[in-house]
């Protein structure tokens, strides 16, 4: 190849490069943006009302990769985790569709309980969503249901979740049978 061929090669590599930066600077590919896994969690777990001490739970928040954490229950049953966010390359994706996935589990007398399984849609903190969390009551002879709550920021489209949990918060919330 002549110089003149390899200065037109590299020119239009070059080019390419250059533009490459500008577009996803201006289009925002390849930008990291910041993802609500999960708000801070509070919750309490009980067996008919009493307290269980002790109880292992743990968290699974899945996006771009997954984000796990256990923690065990103090002598009231009380538990909690931080709020969790990270900054993610995925939203600024042509045609990203990734979901973010909470999942909270107890693990008691080697038996697993549903403590929460929701996935919220978007990146953004959700108001329901939270408040649910901050007030988890959890007792373990409670059955599963899959429930329904209102979507505070987009009333069209109701949260669903799993859970053995229950809220008394004025938050409108059903049931569903199977």
């Amino acid at each position: 190849m002549t110089s003149v061929g390899r200065f037109l090669v590299l020119s239009v590599v070059g080019l390419f490069l250059v533009s490459s930066e500008v577009s996803a600077g201006m289009f925002g590919f390849g930008k990291k943006t910041e993802v609500h896994l999960s708000p801070e969690v509070k919750g309490s777990i009980t067996r008919n009302g009493e307290p269980v001490p002790g109880a292992e739970v743990y968290r699974t928040l899945d996006y771009d990769k997954e984000y796990f954490e256990q923690t065990f229950t103090d002598k009231e049953g009380r538990f909690g985790f931080p709020e969790t966010n990270v900054r993610s390359g995925l939203p600024s994706k042509l045609m990203d569709e990734t979901r973010v996935r909470q999942v909270i589990g107890a693990v008691v007398d080697g038996k697993k309980y549903l403590l929460w399984y929701h996935t919220p849609g978007g990146i953004n903190e959700r108001t329901a969503v939270t408040r649910r969390l901050r007030n988890l009551h959890c007792d373990l002879t409670t059955p599963e249901k899959e429930l329904l709550f209102r979507n505070l920021e987009k009333p069209d489209f109701p949260h669903a979740a799993f859970s053995i949990c229950r809220w008394n918060d004025g938050l409108e919330m059903d049931e569903l049978e199977d």
